[in-house]
């Protein structure tokens, strides 16, 4: 993991900002759903990864109607 040099507080409230070079350097969009939790001592956020409605598989994935499917599942159902 490459160290990014940025130092960020803890506010009040418990909220960090995710400086925007970072946003944009991992395609963090406004709205994205990132998932936090520890490894040993450090916290770490990432994008949110959903799964293939059939299978679980996490690659080449498209929504339809809310639920994901990943390519080889479509081509499997639309019999390709």
């Amino acid at each position: 993991m490459k160290a990014a040099g940025y130092l960020v507080r803890v506010d009040e409230l418990g909220r960090i900002v995710i400086p925007v070079k970072i946003r944009r350097m991992l395609d963090f969009d406004k709205g994205s759903c990132l998932e936090v939790f520890t490894e040993e001592q450090n916290l770490v956020i990432r994008k949110y990864a959903s799964s293939c409605a059939f299978c679980q598989s996490e690659d080449n994935l498209f929504e339809l109607k809310g639920k994901f499917i990943c390519k080889s599942c479509l081509e499997e159902i639309s019999g390709k």
